[in-house]
């Protein structure tokens, strides 16, 4: 690792100014759990480090009339706050899918946002939950759905000297029910071959289901919006249904070959998870 210059400051507007002021010279430090990887392996070889642990205002959870979420909120606070785990079960499902306890305890929600990895749980399940990504600069905050917000893998709409300072989530409506399928080979720490988050609204004098919505993870360059969910939406709700849903939904995937599997294990595994997501959620969403 080569030296850098280490900066640690104490207000997202002194972060950006810094950034805003060094430009590619200098290298954002979240939680760590990625960027101290990428510093030991020369993977980036900045002139400095700016550390974004001293900022106060970026952390924290906060519900009115939705979730705020800072940017050095810890994936694992996620997983275990009780708000959260009522409210917004999908999302503490996803979190406690991440890694392990201690990569969970140091990554912040904001590094995964904004790192822009293909293969992780989180993303895929804030773009289910209708999430918007808070991003902060020299000019001032902008607030972009996270749906626009990735553009490629490992490539966001951030510009050169902002960072991302939150997330926002909305309620979901009453009788919603959520879940979240990872599929891993080996351990189930590793990262997902496949991953599926499912958000279901139901009628509950008739359980019919209002909306739908299905996002799939490691399943292209960014996270897949399955536009074949919303054929549940005032149809029948039958195994037979959702496997045909769950089947039209998975070719409309982009996955790529790599060491986790072939293009056409990863669309029969996107099949399956996409079909116990849908399952799952009708059931929560029923209860």
């Amino acid at each position: 690792m080569r030296p850098f210059e280490y900066i640690r400051p104490a207000s997202v507007a002194e972060a950006v100014g810094i950034l805003s002021e060094r430009g590619e010279d200098a290298f954002v430090l979240g939680g760590g759990s990625a960027a101290v990887v990428m510093l030991r392996l020369g993977v980036v070889r900045p002139e400095c480090v700016v550390d974004l642990g001293g900022i106060e205002e970026m952390r924290g959870l906060r519900r009115n009339g939705g979730l705020h979420i800072g940017a050095l909120a810890s994936i694992r606070s996620l997983e275990l706050d009780v708000g959260v785990r009522a409210a917004y079960p999908l999302l503490a499902e996803a979190a406690s899918q991440v890694a392990n306890v201690r990569v969970r305890n140091v990554a912040t929600l904001g590094g995964a946002v904004a790192y822009g990895e293909p293969q992780t749980d989180t993303p895929t399940a804030l773009t289910a939950s209708g999430a918007s990504v808070r991003i902060a600069g020299v000019s001032g905050e902008r607030s972009v759905p996270i749906n626009e917000f990735y553009v490629g893998p490992y490539e966001t709409v951030l510009e050169q000297g902002e960072i991302v300072s939150g997330i926002d989530v909305p309620e979901p409506a009453p009788h919603t029910g959520g879940c979240h399928v990872k599929f891993t080979v080996g351990s189930p720490e590793n990262k997902p071959v496949a991953n599926a988050s499912a958000l279901v609204t139901v009628d509950p004098s008739s359980g019919a289901c209002t909306a739908a919505r299905v996002v799939m993870g490691a399943a292209g360059p960014v996270p897949v919006v399955a536009n074949a969910a919303g054929a549940l939406v005032g149809g029948e709700a039958s195994p037979e249904r959702i496997k045909e849903i769950a089947a039209a939904a998975a070719e409309e995937a982009d996955p790529i070959e790599d060491l986790r599997g072939p293009e056409w294990y990863k669309r029969r595994i996107l099949r399956i998870v996409v079909e116990r997501a849908l399952i799952c959620a009708l059931q929560r969403a029923r209860t």
